[in-house]
């Protein structure tokens, strides 16, 4: 390994996810500005997962990894990432980078209630900030997410907007392209909060159809909810499909949605889902629905790109989907333009001239 060695601590899966996407860029940018960009993954499969969480020690081979590296980077959630890397970071006295994707300590109070009211979630937390507290940089994706850290950590230099985007290269559509599906639904399902079943539900009495992309264990129960609904005709179930061939389904498609639970808490409100821009690089207008005020809403409204709904009322999104698949040529030039603004190889840069900061 060289001097400048970035040694960047993940958790194992099996498919290529949103964050295995974004951290993809950051390691081609740094890699092209010289740097060796050294990945190890933690595996948290099954019991060991537990036993992670419970122990929150750092692997053998990963802290003997740490020993020849000049910097450490990790991406939250999981908050263990965070934990784990502060540890070998504050072990070897190296700096340390924290990529904060979601406010997951908002989002735990109620998807962890149980752990929450036995004290985890409060004790991991604590480990968590002080890992924050530690970083020589954080990155966030969203303003108010910058905001949020600033005052929760009492800081103002080192928190940076290193938003999500899109690769405007692969997700790119041919003028003649024809778009036959309606609605498109990108999703990583082993997460609860997308709220598909909402979106089902306004499909009831229309004649419009949906694609939706992603797998999980909540693909099932949402699978259910179109039959109970008796829209199964209208719902077309690809299942996850790579990155690199995204663009055959979003292309074919006319507006690309956006859910979350009608909930305020400030874990949705202040992201702005990653599927977003995707969807704007393929030219599709953005229908979002979701708590009032979310970071979502501004992006959409501010940028006129789509419309949003924060009623939990189904024939209100009805309406908006209704309009916007009618209205979505007028949308694609704007759409594409604006997630030109957003391509991933351009945010990566921002992450090349922090560690060239850091390790300065």
């Amino acid at each position: 390994m060289t001097e400048q060695s970035v040694l960047f601590v993940s958790t194992k899966g099996e498919r290529t996810s949103a964050v295995k996407v974004r951290i993809r860029y950051f390691k081609q940018a740094l890699e092209a500005s010289g740097y060796n960009f050294v990945s190890y993954e933690m595996s948290l499969a099954g019991f060991k997962k537990y036993m992670s969480y419970f122990l929150r020690s750092p692997p053998k081979d990963l802290d003997k990894m740490s020993e020849k590296v000049s910097l450490v980077m990790t991406s939250s959630p999981p908050v263990l990432n965070a934990i784990i890397s502060y540890k070998i970071a504050t072990k070897h006295k190296l700096p340390l980078i924290i990529d904060v994707r979601d406010l997951w300590e908002e989002y735990a109070k109620t998807a962890h209630s149980l752990a929450s009211y036995l004290g985890v979630v409060k004790r991991l937390v604590k480990e968590y900030y002080g890992a924050l507290h530690y970083a020589s940089k954080i990155f966030v994706v969203t303003e108010p997410m910058k905001h949020y850290y600033e005052r929760a950590l009492n800081v103002k230099d080192k928190v940076i907007v290193v938003s999500n985007g899109t690769d405007t290269d692969i997700i790119r559509c041919d003028k003649s392209v024809e778009r036959k599906r309606d609605l498109v639904y990108l999703a990583d399902l082993d997460q609860p909060y997308h709220n598909v079943e909402f979106l089902l539900r306004a499909l009831k009495d229309s004649t419009l159809n949906l694609t939706v992309i992603g797998d999980g264990k909540y693909l099932p129960e949402i699978k259910e909810s179109a039959r109970r609904l008796g829209v199964t005709g209208k719902v077309k179930f690809v299942g996850w499909v790579p990155y690199e061939n995204l663009k055959e389904y979003l292309c074919g498609a006319k507006v690309g949605v956006v859910g979350r639970p009608f909930v305020d808490n400030v874990g949705y409100l202040y992201a702005i889902p990653v599927k977003t821009y995707d969807y704007l690089a393929a030219g599709l207008p953005v229908i979002g629905y979701g708590p009032k005020n979310s970071a979502l809403e501004d992006f959409i409204r501010r940028n006129a790109i789509g419309a949003y709904v924060s009623e939990p009322d189904p024939k209100v999104l009805l309406r908006e989907l209704t309009n916007l698949v009618q209205e979505h040529d007028k949308y694609v030039k704007r759409a594409r333009e604006l997630a030109m603004s957003f391509d991933r190889k351009r945010i990566a840069q921002k992450v090349v001239e922090a560690v060239k900061e850091v390790l300065a």
